[in-house]
């Protein structure tokens, strides 16, 4: 039984990929993601890759993160195009991270669904409205401005005088 479902080899393997979590600090929650999952059963189910040595630092960072770049940009290609049709409205939102560091984020909204724009990490500026003007600027001037229908922000009295800025 045990060698005819590989036992010791499964072990194995759910051994090493626990110490990769483990020592690499990576989350739990990696292991419930579909594309984590589909990685390891394509690799565990493909017998004709015999000698495959699995990505390195320098390709995970280098020509693969620029070919998934490209990749995600197409899959949001209609999301942009929509933009002219059915107008964005800019979401913008003030939030501390884990390690305590001011961050805003702008979201582009539409109704082919939202589309994260940027997010600035506010640590060593002041939050003033010339700040914040320009970068919500930046994002008006992606969407352009004729398609913009509305911005959304928190309710800093900062974000109001952005508002009447733009």
């Amino acid at each position: 039984m045990e060698s005819s479902f590989n036992i010791q080899a499964r072990d194995t393997l759910d051994y090493e990929i626990g110490r990769m979590f483990y020592t690499s600090g990576l989350s739990f929650n990696l292991a419930s993601s579909h594309y984590y999952r589909s990685a390891f059963s394509y690799a565990a189910n493909t017998s004709n890759l015999s000698g495959y040595v699995s990505l390195t630092y320098n390709k995970l960072r280098g020509s693969l993160l620029a070919k998934e770049r490209i990749y995600v940009e197409n899959f949001l290609e209609p999301i942009r195009n929509s933009w002219k049709h059915k107008g964005v409205i800019i979401v913008s939102d003030g939030w501390s991270d884990p390690q305590k560091r001011p961050l805003i984020n702008f979201m582009v909204v539409t109704h082919s669904g939202p589309m994260f724009s940027k997010s600035i990490n506010a640590s060593d500026e002041i939050k003033d409205k010339d700040f914040i003007a320009r970068h919500m600027r930046d994002v008006v001037m992606e969407v352009e401005p004729d398609n913009m229908v509305q911005i959304i922000t928190d309710n800093a009295v900062v974000c109001k005088v952005v508002g009447m800025l733009i």
